[in-house]
């Protein structure tokens, strides 16, 4: 039996179990302070969860068009057309669309059987997987058990995106063994920073942030250094990182990152500003709106209070595309504080949180009396 036939009947039975419904244990939510789990509970449990079906999985049928190309080559052909190439059509009708995103996992999920004599397409769809359940789904185990799959084929996988699994799982060591790695922040956003700083380990991503700025991306390291201190509660630190950020200079010609990241100082030093001006106490039972900058343009909200209580927080206007799970992650948040101080970002989507946070804190602060 040759090796490709040993791999081919090995995937087989683990898409064979999918068949099984989940236990309930194996249903792992978001929660900003990860329940404590040891290496092996940890390790138990992605075993357990990532190789049988979700609760969901029977209820849920994909649908897309006839003229898809379900042999998904692994370069797109032609011009973009979400009719036709998978990867466009995750990109342009699965990802923006909340109500789709079960169906994704499941269509990906027969590709995967599709494709198992082909490495190459096997462990791509192994790797999407991954990306959907940790960005979309918020299935922690799920994502780790089909990344790891990725990896052990010699297959692409998100390294950062595996320790934050193990984070939301419960264990600090296992996420740390994999961000210790990373010397350096070389990520377009500042991922490594804002995982550190999620993590609670301010130092390192303040020192992270601040060789970020200093290798010539002035724009991005204080502005996670911002971010990090906001979180930590440092709002005098974090206005005056704003403020170097908002100042910085463009020396690497990332016209367009440069000009958002400016805007983005801009407005959370507006918001920072509000923070300790917020009062609910002396806010009247009303409806308030505001708006702040997002990844793709403007993004506004509604934050209706009631008896001293942000009652409710909705997303009124946006651009956002790829915004995963910030538009209900972030206000959950919010409306738990009661308070716009120490809301994460959502992981793939910190800007689009930090523009519901800024323009939350807006909208209150403009209608104290």
């Amino acid at each position: 039996m040759t090796r490709a036939t040993i791999e081919s009947l090995a995937v087989l039975a683990i898409v064979a179990t999918l068949l099984a419904p989940a236990k309930a244990q194996g249903q792992t939510t978001d929660t900003r302070t990860p329940a404590a789990r040891t290496r092996a509970e940890v390790e138990a449990l992605i075993k357990e969860v990532g190789s049988k079906s979700p609760e969901w999985w029977n209820s849920v049928t994909p649908r897309h068009p006839e003229t898809l190309d379900l042999n998904w080559p692994l370069k797109p052909v032609g011009k973009w057309d979400a009719n036709r190439n998978m990867g466009q059509f995750i990109w342009d009708i699965i990802n923006p669309n909340p109500n789709r995103w079960k169906e994704g996992v499941k269509l990906v999920h027969q590709l995967m059987i599709r494709h198992k004599n082909d490495p190459a397409k096997l462990t791509r769809s192994m790797n999407t997987l991954g990306r959907m359940f940790h960005d979309l789904l918020e299935d922690w185990a799920r994502a780790a058990f089909w990344w790891r799959m990725s990896a052990r084929r010699g297959g692409q996988y998100n390294a950062l995106g595996l320790a934050h699994c193990y984070w939301k799982l419960g264990n600090k060591e296992m996420a740390v063994e994999i961000l210790s790695q990373y010397r350096g922040d070389y990520t377009r956003h500042g991922a490594v920073i804002k995982f550190w700083a999620e993590m609670g380990e301010f130092e390192k991503a303040i020192r992270l942030a601040e060789q970020k700025a200093r290798s010539g991306m002035a724009d991005v390291g204080y502005l996670t250094a911002g971010d990090a201190c906001r979180l930590a509660g440092k709002y005098d630190k974090a206005l005056s990182y704003y403020e170097k950020a908002a100042a910085a200079r463009d020396s690497n010609g990332r016209e367009g990152d440069f000009k958002r990241n400016i805007e983005r100082a801009r407005a959370s030093i507006q918001a920072i500003k509000c923070f300790d001006a917020l009062d609910l106490s002396r806010i009247p039972d009303g409806t308030y709106q505001a708006g702040s900058t997002a990844y793709a343009g403007e993004l506004y909200v509604a934050v209706t209070v009631r008896s001293e209580r942000i009652e409710s927080i909705r997303i009124t206007k946006h651009k956002e595309r790829q915004f995963y799970s910030a538009f209900t992650d972030t206000p959950n948040q919010i409306l738990a504080k009661q308070s716009v101080k120490g809301v994460d970002a959502v992981t793939g989507a910190t800007m689009t949180s930090e523009a519901i946070i800024n323009a939350t804190a807006k909208a209150l602060a403009g209608a104290i009396k």
